[in-house]
């Protein structure tokens, strides 16, 4: 049975005070929702639709995938009553095809909708609502995976925040379909950028949130293909830092997971089955359960492509800002941990405990590459041009541009 509109609001506004919802003080200025779990299974990211059934003024949205007929309706039903409602969705490499009926539904309700600048993978799921509040999270807007894939979203009140975030998507709104979003982004203490970040990349900052941690380390990411990243994991467990990774199993990251491994993080991983949990979630948290301790999570997966190309956002989180939201954030890392496997390397990407990992091709000898220079990695995502393309990463591995799911990536040959 289908909830009424008002029910749905209700709803909605209860998912977001859910216990895994959680405020530092009174004056806090994050919130914390994870999935699965806080929303209803019948209406996917109910918090999301009551707070577009909310909005008084104004939504803007940036979105990677939007496949949530709920959404849209809501999204809809704001601009028919007046609210000014603007949509930017992605649509190079996969985007165009996954994101075109949300794109010609929002069209055909008088809903402005936008795709993003061409030759940039908008990869970025970030909402403002009336100006005063920004979601902004690891998950798309995609209802088929709600059930069984682990994501967090942030709902951000930060005045300094929201204005930047909201300023951006002006700039990327205004800039589309041909603009070029690393020269735009509105900088705020806290808000991680990419393609820049105002004084460097994402990469550096996940890699510098990496380091920064004294006691303990705790990673989950879609992807782990930047060398950077499983370095500095393993850099961590090297000086006795206690690092725990947990991600879904692929062959795909078998490089960064046996480097990190072998360094002395300890590597857990969910099948990739429709049965497990899926880990979409992106989050690099240190030193949990002490006054230091700080969390970087968002939509920027650790790959070179997401952390310096993309159109993505994260948030900086500390515990002086975000207490509760960090510690619940770790506490279903712990958990998620304890039910995922130790992770078995197998005998095509190298060995644990003194084995040896493919020696990375020097730059000049992969191919193709990038529009800026550099070398691809498998997991990457390829352009339209490059679909069905053979090439070397830059480990050396043979790789080819094919569709996995609703993307198209660079895989294993």
């Amino acid at each position: 049975m289908r909830l009424h509109l008002r029910s749905l609001v209700l709803l909605a506004l209860a998912a977001c005070a859910v216990p895994s919802v959680a405020d530092a003080s009174a004056t806090s200025y994050y919130r914390l929702v994870q999935y699965p779990g806080a929303a209803s299974s019948d209406y996917g990211f109910a918090g999301v639709h009551g707070q577009t059934a909310a909005a008084k003024k104004s939504i803007d949205m940036e979105m990677y995938e939007l496949t949530d007929r709920l959404e849209e309706n809501e999204l809809a039903a704001a601009a028919k009553r007046g609210v000014t409602v603007r949509v930017l969705l992605d649509r190079d490499f996969s985007g165009g095809t996954v994101n075109r009926p949300a794109y010609t539904y929002l069209h055909s309700h008088g809903v402005a909708v936008r795709w993003g600048p061409a030759g940039y993978i908008f990869h970025i799921k970030a909402i403002t609502f009336d100006r005063r509040t920004s979601d902004v999270s690891t998950a798309n807007l995609t209802s088929k995976y709600y059930a069984d894939t682990r994501d967090a979203m942030i709902i951000d009140t930060n005045p300094a925040q929201v204005a930047a975030i909201d300023g951006t998507f002006a700039r990327d709104w205004g800039a589309a379909p041909g603009g070029k979003p690393g020269s735009q982004t509105v900088q705020a203490a806290g808000l991680v950028w990419s393609p820049n970040t105002g004084t460097g990349t994402a990469q550096d900052a996940m890699v510098a949130e990496i380091r920064a941690a004294k006691s303990s380390v705790f990673f989950t990411s879609e992807e782990l293909s930047d060398p950077a990243v499983y370095d500095a994991l393993g850099a961590d467990a090297e000086r006795d830092v206690h690092c725990q990774i947990v991600m879904t199993e692929s062959s795909e990251w078998s490089v960064g997971f046996t480097a990190a491994r072998r360094a002395g993080c300890q590597v857990h991983v969910f099948p990739d089955s429709s049965s497990a949990l899926y880990i979409h979630e992106k989050i690099v948290l240190d030193d949990a359960g002490s006054t230091r301790a700080s969390m970087l999570i968002g939509s920027q997966n650790a790959g070179d492509y997401s952390l310096t190309r993309n159109r993505e956002l994260s948030l900086l989180l500390t515990d002086k800002t975000a207490h509760a939201v960090i510690a619940s954030v770790a506490s279903t890392f712990d958990r998620d941990f304890a039910n995922a496997s130790a992770w078995q390397s197998g005998t095509s990407t190298g060995t644990s405990g003194g084995g040896s990992v493919t020696t990375p091709t020097p730059t000049g000898a992969c191919s193709p590459k990038t529009s800026s220079g550099n070398c691809y990695s498998a997991g990457e995502f390829c352009s339209d041009a490059e679909h069905g393309e053979s090439g070397i990463a830059k480990d050396g591995e043979a790789i080819v541009c094919e569709e996995n799911g609703s993307y198209w990536r660079w895989e294993p040959k």
